[in-house]
């Protein structure tokens, strides 16, 4: 099971950290207030990101702590992060069963 430490960056009035992942993950989130939580995904190595279908509640009035499960078909995955609030402190863990 390997951890990642995000490190989330400010780009105007959203933090963002971004990942790759090689199986099954669960994103863990400490931030400083509530407010909107958008996670995308792309397959290949470059180009544009896709809206990950996120459950309403974290969607739109994400909480202060957020720990969600994701899975997918195929990997690896580049993971994008995209947080209204700031980010106190952030992690990944991989399942540890890669596809």
């Amino acid at each position: 099971m390997a951890t990642i430490n995000l490190e989330f960056k400010k780009n105007s009035s959203v933090w963002y950290a971004e990942f790759q992942v090689n199986s099954d993950f669960n994103i863990h989130l400490e931030r400083n207030n509530y407010g909107r939580v958008n996670i995308l995904q792309r397959t290949t190595s470059e180009g544009n990101f896709e809206p990950v279908v996120l459950p309403g509640s974290l969607a739109y009035n994400a909480g202060v702590t957020i720990d969600c499960d994701f899975s997918a078909l195929v990997y690896p995955k580049t993971i994008r992060i995209e947080s209204y609030s700031e980010v106190l402190s952030g992690t990944v863990t991989e399942s540890g069963n890669e596809a």
